[in-house]
């Protein structure tokens, strides 16, 4: 309730177009009451014109087809006439009650009666007539037939007479009628005109109270959008929609001056913060550099020593020929050595640097070393740091075989496996003890350095070396997984992701 009285006491847009939807209800409710009436009167008159005329007319269509099953009864005495006959002599029975008014004084009411009392004489003969057939007296039932035929020549005639003076009757009304439709065409045309009146009125002040105040919230709209956020408010009457709108307005404007400046100072932070970021990774960049000068500064230069005196001695005692095979791997291996180990190179030339050491080292062990490589040929062009699987070989062949009389055999094999390239390398060696396995692989050098750092190495690049490559290379912690049985196998095995380079494959 108290929401209903303030609807109508504020000034508010919901009661400019109540107030308009209201009074066009109300001017179209007692335009369709005064329609609905006038029609409505009309309508009755209408058919109170031809409701006479239509009770006459079906009156004599029923008596010309009850004369016609009456004389063909009469005539052929058929069981289906008389049922005709029968029927519409019910229809002519009815029609005959409607028409009987007693001691009217209306003149057409007077007539009827008259219609009345000479169709109640006309079934009578019709009857008698009937029943002089069946007693088959053919005189007396064509006298009654007779007499019949002339009532009905009467009642035609009062019927017609009827009609006529109906139809003058009739007339008049009709007139009067047309006269009301012309009053109704005015009084529509008047309350159209006046509906009209009051919607322009109302769109005049809709449209006024509306598009002021949006007009003038555009135009600070433009400021603002110009970076005028400091505006004064717009003074005027509104409706309260409008008022809350530009107060609204105003606290927004207010808002996007605090949160521009909000946002200035988190941009100059955010400058500040990446210009630290950007300095935080260009010193991690000169520490990677660095690290990566300081793994390349182990190149051992002892084993260049022990093979060229090794070179020297195989000259003395054996031909030509395989002094120059010595020297020409030799040569290979270390051009591959010497190379920088932030370059990148291909599987194959790592695995061709491995075939070069191994037949430096089988010429150095003789048949006491024996080492089987198998590589897919789709992992050819894999790119890797170099210098990653001589390491591990030379690994293999010095801690794996040490003390050991047997024959030492490495296996190296190469597979594409599911979104990494598989590299394994194991030995038949001593294996590794299970506390150090552990160690070795949460990554952990730091105890094998100084006993492994460079006791019969050709580069100095033991396990930590070639992960700590690894991860900088890729990015990637778990790159490498060390196994064995303690005693008599061990094996290195590196994931390396096979994203990087061609796939197509050369032959191993």
């Amino acid at each position: 309730m108290k929401k209903l009285v303030n609807l109508f006491i504020e000034n508010t847009l919901k009661k400019k177009v109540f107030t308009f939807t209201l009074v066009l209800l109300l001017c179209f409710v007692i335009a369709f009451a005064y329609t609905f009436l006038i029609t409505s009167t009309i309508n009755a008159e209408i058919n109170k014109m031809f409701s006479t005329s239509i009770q006459l007319n079906e009156l004599l269509t029923d008596m010309q087809q009850f004369e016609i099953s009456t004389e063909t009864y009469l005539s052929t005495k058929s069981s289906d006439s008389f049922v005709s006959y029968l029927d519409l002599k019910g229809n002519l029975q009815a029609a005959s009650d409607v028409l009987n008014y007693g001691n009217a004084t209306n003149s057409t009411f007077l007539q009827l009666n008259n219609i009345h009392l000479l169709l109640e004489k006309y079934l009578a003969e019709s009857d008698q007539a009937i029943e002089f057939k069946r007693a088959r007296n053919t005189e007396k039932y064509l006298e009654r037939y007779s007499e019949m035929i002339l009532y009905s020549q009467v009642i035609k005639q009062k019927v017609g007479d009827l009609e006529t003076h109906d139809f003058k009757s009739n007339l008049e009304r009709y007139l009067e009628m047309t006269e009301n439709f012309k009053r109704i065409r005015i009084n529509f045309l008047l309350i159209i005109l006046l509906l009209t009146a009051l919607s322009a009125v109302f769109v005049m002040s809709f449209s006024t109270s509306v598009t002021q105040p949006i007009e003038a919230l555009g135009r600070r709209a433009e400021a603002i959008t110009k970076g005028q956020y400091k505006i004064e408010l717009v003074e005027g009457e509104f409706f309260k929609e409008a008022e809350l709108l530009n107060m609204a307005f105003q606290e927004m404007a207010e808002h996007i001056t605090e949160y521009i400046r909000e946002l200035e100072d988190k941009v100059d932070t955010e400058n500040k913060l990446r210009i630290s970021e950007t300095e935080k990774l260009r010193m991690q960049n000169l520490l990677n550099q660095a690290e990566l000068l300081a793994l390349q500064a182990q190149i051992n230069p002892h084993f260049l020593f022990n093979t060229l005196n090794a070179g020297m001695q195989l000259a003395i005692i054996e031909n030509a020929d395989r002094t120059v095979f010595f020297l020409d791997h030799l040569s290979q291996l270390f051009r591959y050595n010497i190379q920088s180990l932030d370059n990148r190179v291909k599987l194959s030339e790592e695995l061709k640097n491995v075939r070069n050491y191994y037949e430096l080292m089988k010429i150095r062990f003789g048949t006491q070393l024996e080492m089987h490589l198998s590589a897919e040929p789709n992992t050819m062009t894999v790119e890797m740091p170099p210098m990653i699987l001589q390491p591990i070989v030379e690994n293999a062949l010095i801690h794996g075989f040490e003390n050991k009389l047997d024959v030492g055999r490495i296996n190296l094999d190469v597979k594409k496996m599911v979104g990494e390239v598989f590299i394994s390398v194991r030995d038949n060696g001593n294996g590794i003890p299970k506390e150090v396995l552990e160690r070795l692989n949460k990554y952990d050098f730091s105890k094998e350095i100084d006993s492994r750092k460079t006791a019969g190495h050709t580069t100095g690049l033991g396990l930590e070396n070639v992960y700590e490559r690894l991860k900088h290379f890729y990015g990637k912690y778990d790159i490498m997984e060390i196994k064995s049985d303690g005693h008599s196998w061990a094996e290195i095995v590196l994931h390396l992701p096979d994203d990087r380079g061609d796939m197509n494959g050369e032959n191993s």
